[in-house]
């Protein structure tokens, strides 16, 4: 197809953010006091732990001869600061699972567009440069097509 369309890089990340922020058991994690959710599109120095941040879209073409689609994948950053080494690993890992089972739901809602799969691709758990801190990291696929 040689028609180009706009890429839905941002109505992706509002589902993504709908989700993440209607996810229970991320709230139950993230939510420190009458605070709102700690789910960012990108943080500052002062944003209190734990939080999880939408970050890093990039995507290729799959186009046929009669339909735009395209692979977009975004990651997901999650972050939690303790003393206790062990306790922050376990958190994050609860806080990437939590992130998982809200975005493997195929009921995406995006104008102009159909989710045709989520995946999975990679998650991980890093120490963070800053003592205490753990990073995961959570890599989500999706297959969009143009409607």
């Amino acid at each position: 197809m040689t028609d180009y369309y706009a890429l839905p890089y941002f109505e992706l990340q509002k589902a993504i953010y709908q989700k993440l922020t209607a996810s229970e058991a991320l709230i139950s994690i993230t939510r420190k006091g009458d605070e709102d959710l700690g789910v960012y599109d990108a943080v500052d120095e002062n944003t209190p732990y734990p939080y999880v941040t939408i970050s890093e879209p990039y995507s290729s073409p799959n186009d046929t001869k009669t339909s735009n689609i395209e692979k977009i994948t975004f990651t997901i950053h999650a972050w939690w600061k303790d003393k206790d080494d062990y306790s922050g690993k376990r958190k994050v890992y609860e806080m990437l699972s939590a992130c998982q089972r809200a975005l493997m739901t195929r009921n995406y809602v995006i104008p102009n567009a159909s989710v045709l799969s989520v995946e999975r691709r990679e998650s991980r758990v890093i120490d963070d440069n800053s003592p205490g801190v753990k990073h995961g990291i959570l890599t989500m696929q999706y297959i969009i097509q143009n409607i």
